[in-house]
């Protein structure tokens, strides 16, 4: 693909981030942080520890609001206090991010289908028309992106990425 290459991310186990010209990077600064680097989801605990009670699963790609970057946890940066929907808690700072990619949507002629799994075959569960952002979560197999839009997550084609 010609939207996507690796510097050799892989030899120093970084994840694999797609390269284009037509890129839009940034880093939030509303203060929600997105989830990455987990390959489906991460624990949002009771308190700052991975001992502690699981309240919920925060999917990949999801937005997670800061609650206190005075607690000595997030001075450390292992736990951040967060807010995720109606729950607080506590969630693994390195999977955590303020910084985003947006690929707008190109070579089509209206739309193209956010599907439920990086297959041609599968469910659409959205259109996503000609000239809308994306904002990328991740890559994925079969010449898909992982994507997150207009409130959903889901598999875009890559090669309609720009």
């Amino acid at each position: 693909m010609k939207k996507f290459f690796c510097l050799g991310l892989l030899l120093l186990g970084l994840t694999m981030m797609p390269v284009s010209e037509a890129a839009t990077q940034g880093t939030n600064t509303e203060g929600g942080l997105y989830v990455t680097d987990c390959n489906e989801w991460i624990s949002l605990f009771s308190s700052a520890s991975v001992d502690s009670n699981a309240i919920t699963r925060i999917p990949l790609g999801d937005v997670v609001t800061i609650i206190d970057d005075n607690d000595p946890c997030y001075k450390d940066k292992v736990f951040a206090h967060v807010r995720y929907m109606d729950k607080s808690g506590y969630a693994l700072y390195q999977y955590l991010t303020p910084h985003w990619t947006f690929y707008r949507v190109t070579n089509c002629k209206e739309w193209i289908s956010l599907r439920a799994e990086p297959s041609v075959d599968s469910q659409a569960i959205a259109c996503i028309p000609l000239g809308e952002n994306v904002r990328f979560v991740k890559n994925a197999a079969n010449g898909f992106c992982y994507v997150y839009y207009n409130g959903q997550l889901g598999y875009a084609l890559a090669d309609y990425l720009e």
